[in-house]
């Protein structure tokens, strides 16, 4: 009879008992993780094995009198095991660097258990140098600790980096012996007719503009077995390619899997991953973050947060370049960090949350293209696509630099206009520094590159961002030239606004089906609310004309391309602001010739212009409540506020002070180890 059918005893040293019969001397019944023992299965609680390696010195001795015969014997078997690669390999260092953190090995696997009980944290420091010190002191006896410092500057304070062994999970917490595998076991028996041609779509559409993985290695993990990559991965994976259904000939004629559902068993994988996070649970959140369409955006900025921690702990801030590993490594680590780095900024901008990541706190270098093409792409296309996401972090540092005028409570005044100049200016170098084909649809290129029209219109929202903070600044200031200057900066906003709309209403279908950051949706949306309020708040007949066909023309072109080219964000927008932008477009025509009736009638031909209040009093009784809009909208939002004081109370939840005061006030008075086992 086979052994492992047998009930075991107890103190059976070839089939151990599991943790918790071990505990309570019971016998077990169980043989692994996947078939627990009637104890843990009442308890519906995995078995958990704890293994203590045994050094023995007569199994040593036994193993180097083997006979040489046998080894040799035993070596074809060895090679058998191994999977065949057709294409150029590289190194086998670099192979193992480019599954770090994605395959399943890494984390929660039988095979590596010391890897998934063990993580590594870097310690502060403030007190790595002194580590660095006792390991020389001590080079001779083992340590919990390991401390390499910059090969560059060894003596330079902060360059050395040094990482802490600690328990990857909480003590005497039940954790899945391999999280997610539940639900990548249901997400597979759905999506695996597809799985094929969904990496495939993966790797031609996502991967150039936002190149995270390792291609390479992630293939060839694929090609031996789904099982071979991190469960929570390879749900996040396959629940983000959903969005490319449309993209294939061949997915078009199959029903598409429900996305809800699909990316509901993606976040219980992760939420399971983050119990015992590891390097492949950065991956599966920037991933995760990425994905549309957007069913939870308190989810998705509590995940930022998380995966800024995490991605910290584990060292990604620091620079790589110069550490002992392999280039491959090093540039995986650049890249995962640039993309934590791109949500955070990103998020911030459209969820109204302050960054988690100063500049001041990192040191990573900008990616450059070796980093991030290899010698097996090395094509045109893949060289601009990744030209755009250089160009898409140097942005998002110019972001962080904007985000502190936004989310700091104390700002110098005084200053500010100093500091609005020179982000103003390094927009401009930052937009003369593009290459031709990432200058937009005007620029004449014959070709589109992937990802550059999301980085056109995050250009252009970085600009209408600076537009309302120069606006605050000259609403408070005390300059005499006050309202000269109010007037210059709302002309300013206004204009960039309009400018999102010529350049959203310029998209082709092809441009819609590139990669877009889902933080898209949100720029729409403010320049749906700049516009409605440039709209109702304007004196000038002529201006408020302009500003209701700039959004009658945006409004239109977000339709079309919602129902006719399947672009999810624009639905997105469409949503929040379908009901009180028709009512706008409506009762901003009947009002203003209602005021303009009076105006005739009661005023004489040479006066000073109408109040706005009273312009804007006829509006104000046809538009709805604006509550279930402004929560996403920031960095200006508040969730309690009705239409009645919403367009003077929105900008000022951070202090902002609303332009219908602005107006009130002018009319009336006249006057934002270095390198470590990770």
């Amino acid at each position: 009879m086979d052994s492992t059918s047998k009930r075991r005893p107890y103190r059976s040293h070839k089939f151990p008992a599991c943790d918790r019969c071990r505990r309570f001397k019971r016998r077990c019944t169980g043989g692994n993780p996947e078939e627990p023992c009637v104890l843990c299965s009442l308890q519906n609680i995995p078995c958990q094995f704890s293994f203590i390696p045994k050094t023995n010195s007569a199994s040593r001795r036994a193993s180097k009198r083997q006979d040489p015969a046998s080894a040799h014997r035993q070596q074809p078997i060895l090679q058998k095991s191994l999977p065949k690669v057709t294409r150029e390999s590289p190194p086998a260092n670099d192979v193992d660097s480019g599954r770090n953190g994605i395959a399943s090995e890494y984390h929660a696997s039988p095979d590596a258990r010391n890897t998934r009980d063990i993580s590594s944290m870097v310690v502060s420091p403030v007190i790595t140098e002194d580590i660095q010190i006792l390991e020389q002191y001590m080079s001779s006896r083992p340590s919990s600790m390991s401390v390499e410092a910059d090969q560059r500057s060894t003596a330079t304070p902060g360059k050395s980096v040094a990482y802490l062994k600690v328990p990857r999970g909480r003590k005497g917490l039940a954790i899945a012996e391999n999280p997610g595998k539940r639900q990548k076991e249901i997400l597979w028996q759905i999506m695996r007719p597809y799985a094929n041609e969904l990496v495939r779509l993966y790797f031609l559409e996502v991967h150039p503009a936002f190149p995270i993985l390792d291609e390479q290695s992630f293939l060839e993990l694929y090609e031996h077995g789904s099982d071979k990559i991190s469960p929570a991965l390879a749900c996040e994976f396959f629940a983000l390619t959903l969005t490319l259904w449309d993209h294939s000939d061949i997915l078009k004629p199959f029903p598409k899997p429900d996305p809800e559902f699909i990316w509901n068993l993606a976040v219980e994988a992760l939420q399971q991953d983050f119990l015992a996070p590891g390097l492949s649970t950065v991956y599966a959140v920037v991933l995760d973050m990425v994905g549309r369409p957007i069913f939870s955006v308190l989810g998705n900025t509590i995940n930022n947060a998380r995966t800024v921690a995490l991605a910290q702990s584990l060292g990604l801030n620091r620079d790589p370049t110069h550490w002992k590993r392999s280039e491959n490594e090093k540039a995986l680590r650049i890249r995962l960090w640039w993309a934590t780095l791109i949500h955070d900024r990103w998020s911030s901008f459209s969820h109204g949350i302050p960054p988690s990541i100063t500049s001041k706190q990192y040191d990573v270098r900008v990616p450059v293209l070796g980093d991030l093409v290899t010698k097996d792409s090395q094509s045109e296309k893949r060289i601009q696509t990744s030209e755009c996401f250089i160009h898409l972090c140097t942005l998002s540092v110019i972001l962080g630099d904007v985000l502190p005028l936004v989310y700091d409570l104390k700002i110098d005044q005084q200053d500010i206009w100093r500091q609005i100049s020179c982000l103003e200016s390094n927009l401009d170098e930052w937009e003369s520094s593009l290459p031709i084909y990432l200058q937009g649809t005007n620029a004449g290129y014959p070709t589109t590159v992937s990802g550059s029209s999301s980085l056109r219109v995050g250009y252009l929202s970085v600009r209408l961002l600076l537009c309302r903070i120069a606006l605050h600044a000259a609403s408070i200031s005390g300059n005499l030239d006050r309202i000269e200057s109010t007037q210059h900066h709302l002309s300013r906003l206004r204009k960039s606004a309009q400018a999102i709309v010529d350049y959203v209403c310029s998209l082709t279908k092809a441009q819609l089906q590139e990669f877009w950051l889902p933080y898209t949706a949100h720029h729409l949306i403010l320049t749906v609310i700049i516009l409605l309020r440039c709209t109702i708040e304007s004196v000038d007949k002529n201006v408020a004309e302009s500003c209701k066909l700039s959004l009658r023309k945006f409004w239109v072109k977000l339709q079309d391309a919602a129902e006719n080219d399947g672009w999810d964000l624009a639905s997105i927008c469409i949503s929040r602001c379908v009901g009180f932008v028709s009512k706008i477009l409506d009762a901003s025509s009947d009002s203003q010739k209602n005021n303009n009736n009076h105006t005739i009638e009661n005023q004489p031909t040479n006066t000073t212009p109408l109040n706005p209040q009273a312009y804007q009093a006829g509006i104000h009784d046809n538009i709805p409540d604006l509550t279930g809009l402004v929560p996403d909208i920031l960095p200006f939002s508040n969730p309690d506020l009705s239409f009645e004081n919403q367009w003077g109370s929105l900008w000022d939840g951070l202090g902002w002070m609303g332009v219908d005061d602005l107006s009130s006030y002018e009319f009336n008075d006249g006057q934002f180890n270095l390198e470590g086992p990770i």
